[in-house]
C-alpha cells in the first residue's frame, strides 16, 4: 500500500533490490499474510476490512521472478484487490557495473468498477561498491481500462547506502519522472515527479521499514506527500506478526484511489535471508584450513590477500576492492594463493572461486545474504 502505482512499484523495486555483487545458488521464498485493516479514503466513510496478501519469489544469478497480490473485503462484501507479476534479467554477476531488464504486469479491481490492467518494461544500469550503489533507468508501457489503453513513460535514478557492514540497516532513495495517458476518453494527461526515501532494519527477531515521499504534479505545481511504516516481529522461523500504517497516493491512470490505512496481521511462510546476526565462523583446533582467507598489511595501504587452498590448481577472488571483476591469485609451493593490492581499511565484501567452480564465501568469514539469493563474505581490513 505504498501508493505509487505502476511506476512506483518499479521505482521501489529498484531502491529495495539493486544489483549487488556476487550471487550463488537459486532460492525460493514466499509468504501469506492474513489480517485486518482500517481504511480511510477521500469522499468515502472509513471502514474496517479483512485482508489477505501473498508473495512468491524465485531468484537465480541471472534472472528472478516474483509475484504478489493483496485482497481487502468489507463487511458488506465489497472488495478491492490487485496482483503484480515481475520478471528481471541481469548481466553476469561479479561486475561492478551491471545492467538489468525488468518487465512487470499488473491488474487492479474494485467493486462496481471495471478492472484495469497494465504492463511496463524498464532498462537500468547499476554501479555498486562496498557499502552502497546507484542506478538509473528508463521505461515505458501501457495501462488499459474500459477497453481504452494509455501510454506510460518513466525515467528514474536512485541509490542505497548500508549503514553497517552486515547490511542490517540501510538507507535508500530514488527520484522518478512519470508521463501517463489515462485510459479514459478525454481524461487529462498526468505528469509528475516523485522523490522517495526509505530506512530499513533487518535483525534477528524484528524487521522495520520507514518510508516517505513527495509527488509534484507538473501541471499545477502542487505537492502531495505520503509516509508509511511497517514492523515485522518473528515469533517462529515460519510465523510473524506484521503491523503497518501510512498514507498511499492515488494512481490515477489505473483508477487506484489514495488511502490512509492501519493494518495488523499474521505472516506464514519462508523467512527471507537476514543480513544481521550472522556469526563469525572461527576455526577450531585441527580443523581443515582449506578455503580460509586472511589479509595482511605490508605498508601504507598495500595489503596481501592470502587464500589457503592446497589442492587447487587455480583460485580467483572477486570483491568491491577488485571492482567486482574476477582476479586470479598467484600460487605458492605451500598451498597458499596470494594477491597484493591497495585496499583501504575497513569492511569489504568478497567471494572466491576454486578451479572454475561456483563462487563461494571463505570458510572463516561471516556470510551476508545479497539480494539475489546468494551470499558474500565480510572481511575487515586492518
Amino acid at each position: 500500500m505504498r501508493g505509487l502505482g505502476i511506476t512506483g512499484l518499479l521505482l521501489l523495486a529498484s531502491v529495495a533490490r539493486p544489483c549487488r555483487g556476487q550471487t550463488l545458488p537459486p532460492t525460493t521464498a514466499g509468504s501469506v499474510d492474513l489480517g485486518a485493516a482500517f481504511l480511510q479514503q477521500p469522499g468515502l466513510a472509513a471502514t474496517n476490512v479483512l485482508t489477505a496478501a501473498s508473495q512468491l519469489a524465485y531468484t537465480a544469478a541471472r534472472y528472478s521472478l516474483a509475484t504478489n497480490g493483496v485482497l481487502a473485503v468489507t463487511p458488506q462484501t465489497r472488495y478491492t484487490g490487485q496482483g503484480v507479476l515481475t520478471g528481471s534479467l541481469y548481466a553476469p554477476s561479479a561486475r561492478r557495473f551491471r545492467w538489468e531488464l525488468t518487465g512487470m504486469t499488473s491488474a487492479f479491481g474494485l467493486s462496481g468498477a471495471a478492472p484495469s490492467f497494465a504492463w511496463q518494461g524498464m532498462a537500468r544500469e547499476h554501479a555498486t561498491w562496498s557499502l552502497g550503489g546507484v542506478f538509473a533507468g528508463v521505461g515505458g508501457g501501457q495501462v488499459a481500462q474500459h477497453g481504452v489503453a494509455g501510454a506510460v513513460r518513466t525515467a528514474q535514478a536512485g541509490g542505497f547506502l548500508r549503514i553497517d557492514p552486515l547490511a542490517r540497516d540501510e538507507l535508500s532513495t530514488a527520484i522518478a519522472y512519470t508521463d501517463a495517458e489515462q485510459p479514459i476518453a478525454a481524461a487529462p494527461r498526468t505528469r509528475y515527479r516523485d522523490v522517495v526515501g526509505y530506512w530499513s532494519h533487518r535483525g534477528d527477531l524484528i524487521e522495520l521499514s520507514l518510508g516517505t515521499g513527495v509527488r509534484s504534479p507538473l501541471d499545477d505545481g502542487s505537492l502531495e506527500t505520503w509516509a508509511s511504516g511497517s514492523a515485522t516481529f518473528w515469533l517462529t522461523p515460519r510465523a510473524a506478526l506484521v503491523a503497518s500504517a501510512g498514507r498511499a497516493l492515488a494512481d490515477e491512470p489505473r483508477g487506484v484511489p489514495s488511502v490512509r490505512y492501519f493494518s495488523v496481521g499474521l505472516r506464514f511462510g519462508w523467512r527471507p535471508a537476514r543480513g544481521g546476526g550472522v556469526p563469525l565462523v572461527r576455526q577450531a583446533p585441527g580443523e581443515d584450513v582449506a578455503g580460509r582467507v586472511d589479509i595482511r598489511a605490508t605498508g601504507d595501504s598495500l595489503r596481501v590477500v592470502i587464500v589457503r587452498q592446497p589442492a587447487a590448481s587455480r583460485v580467483e577472488i572477486v570483491g568491491d576492492f577488485t571492482d567486482w571483476e574476477p582476479v586470479e591469485l598467484a600460487g605458492t609451493p605451500n598451498g597458499e594463493w596470494r594477491l597484493e593490492r591497495v585496499i583501504t581499511p575497513g569492511p569489504h565484501r568478497m567471494a572466491i572461486r576454486v578451479d572454475g567452480g561456483p563462487w563461494s564465501v571463505p570458510s572463516n568469514l561471516p556470510h551476508v545474504a545479497d539480494d539475489f539469493g546468494g551470499e558474500v563474505g565480510i572481511i575487515i581490513v586492518p
